[in-house]
């Protein structure tokens, strides 16, 4: 029995396949919109997920992936050392524009856009 994917989801399918993975995206029944509820509704430690964070630089509005670890935060101030200008939060519509999906479930992949990523 094959379960059809929601759009989002088989965007990020999609991607994986196109990279040459074979990694099946599978979607929860329970929300998974914090490290947090991720890591309790597969079972883990905060720490074994990932976060995807969409910052913006404040001069050149260039969209910033962060990946990080569900236990850490961001040093915003590293952060913008590394991009060469200061950086913000990225609001929702800022957000939703460049990656195609919504705060709570950016995808490591599959953005509509590309965006400057820091591991």
């Amino acid at each position: 029995m094959t379960e059809t994917l929601s759009a989002s989801a088989q965007k990020v399918q999609d991607t994986l396949h196109a990279l040459g993975m074979t990694r099946k995206v599978v979607e929860l029944p329970a929300t998974t919109r914090s490290a947090k509820e991720a890591a309790q509704a597969i079972g883990c430690q905060v720490g074994q997920i990932v976060k995807s964070l969409v910052f913006r630089g404040q001069t050149s509005s260039t969209p910033i992936l962060a990946l990080v670890s569900g236990i850490n935060r961001v040093n915003e101030e590293t952060l913008s050392t590394l991009v060469a200008e200061p950086i913000q939060k990225a609001d929702a519509d800022f957000v939703r524009e460049k990656t195609g999906f919504a705060i709570g479930g950016v995808p490591p992949v599959g953005h509509r856009e590309p965006l400057l990523t820091f591991i």
